[in-house]
This record gives C-alpha cells, structure tokens and sequence, in this order.
C-alpha cells in the first residue's frame, strides 16, 4: 500500500486542495492521502488560526467526497508545536507495511534540512513536491542537495492551483466572492461560525 501524508494549517481547506489530492493519488497512484491539519506550525506564523478543532471540521467538510482521502486528527489531539518526524513515526506504526510518502509545497521543500530531525523524515517518507507559480524555487539543485542526505524526491510536473488559503482569508474578509475557490459546505461552515472576521 502506498500512503501519503498531507499536512498543513488548512485554514482554511479549499479545492486546490482537493485537486492536489487527485493529482497525486492519479500521478503516483497512492492508495490514501492523509489529510493532516496541523495543531500549530513551527514554521508559520499561528495568530490568524481558526481553532484547531474548526479546521479539522473544515477538512472533514472539504474532503469528504474525495475518494481515497482521509482526514485524520492525530496532531490536533497531539497538541504543541507540529514536528513532521513524530506523525510520520506514528503513522509508520499504524501502517508498518505501506510505503509512506509526504505532500509538500516547493517553499517547504526549499527548507527541508531546516526542519525538526530532517534525516528521520527522510528515512521514513519519499517526498511529492508541488510546484508554486511565481515562486523562484531552484527544484532540481535542491532534490540534488537532499538526495545525498538520502531523501528520495518526486517533483509534480507543474502547479496544481493558484489558490493560498491566506488569499482566501483576505478575500472573506473584504466581502469578496470566493465561490470558485471553496466548498460551498466548507463557506457555509465560515459564515455559522464567523471565522475570518465575517
């Protein structure tokens, strides 16, 4: 069996997220996709989180018609910081056969070797790397870099979406539409629970 994993704020999930899970699921033809909402990220910037446990209804919304996703809360109940190691480890417990593989954007992918335990990570996943429009991402020097720290790479051929869930955040809270960019359930939910200052 072969599993990804897909971490991420998902604050909110949109359908570039649901395009990237059929591509790679289609592309590398993966048996699930774990779709990872993250308690807090390390890396990022968390004062303009929804709650952790909105997100992940959030998710739960956006995916599920989405053939072999599934939405998982293992770092929401975890709680503190999200280290990509530890779920990666305790997803290789629970699917000690599969082969596992990690889901991540070209500027992540850009600071891989600065994250918590990097070699681990590599160990226990292949990484599918998404390609961002405009980003000026060197893709190849970098896989090159990181293939002799033992980490196997696989670059999308092109960008998935042109959507960023903070484009969306500033779209909602201008009062523009965003039909186009989120599941009608998952801008219902929004607007009940008035996130992003609607």
């Amino acid at each position: 069996m072969k599993t990804a994993m897909f971490g991420g704020s998902f604050n909110p999930p949109h359908l570039g997220h649901l395009k990237l899970v059929e591509k790679v699921v289609n592309d590398l033809s993966l048996d699930r996709v774990i779709i990872m909402p993250t308690y807090s990220t390390p890396l990022k910037d968390n004062s303009e989180f929804a709650d952790a446990e909105l997100r992940l209804e959030m998710c739960r919304l956006n995916f599920e018609n989405t053939e072999k996703a599934e939405v998982s809360d293992l770092e929401i109940k975890r709680e503190g910081k999200s280290f990509t190691y530890l779920t990666l480890n305790s997803l290789k417990e629970s699917y000690p056969d599969d082969e596992l593989f990690l889901i991540v954007g070209a500027d992540m992918y850009m600071t891989l070797q600065n994250w918590k335990n990097p070699d681990e990570i590599f160990k226990l996943a292949k990484i599918i790397v998404v390609p961002r429009n405009g980003g000026d991402y060197d893709l190849i020097s970098q896989k090159k870099l990181l293939s002799e720290r033992g980490c196997v790479s696989y670059l999308l051929d092109k960008p998935v979406y042109d959507i960023s869930s903070t484009e969306i955040r500033n779209k909602l809270r201008s009062g523009d539409e965003v039909g186009s960019l989120i599941a009608p359930k998952v801008l219902e939910f929004i607007k009940n629970e008035c996130l992003y200052g609607i």
